[in-house]
């Protein structure tokens, strides 16, 4: 039989006090209760403990072996009440996060800046991937919250989405391209060589979604992965994207890239936040929720 935690505790607190009356008085249990616990522990370590004198009890050579292994345990147990405790405040803990390629380079690095400075012991994780990979993450159980392009057409079980911001997307073109700041047709967009995200991505369905209800043919193009690749390519003059507003906002304020306006419905979508039911939440999951997400949640209304 092995020493039991509970036995161990109430072994170091008798050493500590040096009397069985004394440690049932401090633990509110009588003295048989203690005095049962500590001949369990010598039946599980085979040595005797304590050795009775007029005063009370002292340490036998084993039971001084013995209680630098009890008040280990007891440092644990306090240690762990007040890593407990921290969690129970959000000072402590940690939380993991996936995102896809926009919100995660445009979205999300303010909000946990915001949240850091607020929970600085919180141990921050940001992955990427497309919408599929995050959907994945979350229904793994690998992160606590993602947050995606629409559109969803399903979810992992167990998974709960909701609205968060709203995205539109935009025509990026090269700087001296001649529908620089100029309002495309529809119909025109047949003509161009669009290049497209990696299959998976939310940027890419949402685009080829309002292209078909169109009735614009969609033509096989320069396939490339992650929104920075095709920014990349757009500038150097290979072809032009559809990209979100946010991804291409500062390339345009700077010079670099150039806006070509689309009329055409259903370039606007939701960035949706993908988690975990409440009752599996961390407490800092939670609490990003309530101060990060749900004044973003609020602006949409």
């Amino acid at each position: 039989m092995r020493p039991q935690a509970e036995h161990l505790l109430t072994f170091a607190r008798v050493a500590r006090l040096g009397s069985v009356s004394a440690a049932a008085a401090e633990m509110g249990v009588t003295q048989p209760a203690v005095s049962a616990q500590l001949r369990l522990l010598v039946g599980a370590v085979g040595e005797p403990l304590f050795a009775r004198h007029r005063h009370g009890v002292r340490l036998t050579a084993a039971g001084e072996g013995l209680l630098p292994h009890a008040e280990a345990v007891v440092r644990a147990l306090d240690g762990a009440g007040a890593y407990a405790e921290e969690l129970r405040g959000v000072a402590a803990g940690r939380l993991a996060i996936a995102a896809t390629g926009t919100p995660a380079a445009h979205v999300l690095p303010p909000m946990l800046g915001a949240f850091h400075t607020r929970h600085p012991r919180v141990e921050l994780s940001l992955r990427s991937g497309n919408s599929d990979q995050v959907l994945a993450m979350v229904g793994r159980g690998e992160v606590e919250l993602g947050l995606v392009e629409g559109p969803l057409e399903s979810l992992p079980p167990g998974l709960e989405a909701e609205p968060l911001m709203r995205d539109r997307l935009v025509l990026a073109v090269p700087r001296d391209h001649p529908l620089a700041g100029r309002e495309v047709r529809p119909v025109d967009l047949d003509a161009l060589p669009l290049i497209w995200r990696e299959r998976g991505s939310g940027t890419r369905e949402v685009a080829q979604r309002a292209l078909r209800q169109a009735g614009i043919r969609i033509r096989g193009g320069l396939e490339l992965m992650g929104a920075e690749a095709i920014r990349e390519a757009v500038v150097s003059g290979l072809g032009v994207a559809f990209l979100s507003h946010l991804t291409v906002a500062r390339d345009v304020m700077a010079g670099h890239l150039a806006e070509a306006r689309v009329d055409l419905p259903g370039l606007t979508r939701d960035l949706a936040l993908v988690r975990r039911p409440d009752e599996v939440l961390s407490r800092a999951a939670k609490r990003f929720l309530d101060e990060e997400c749900a004044p973003l949640r609020s602006a949409m209304s």
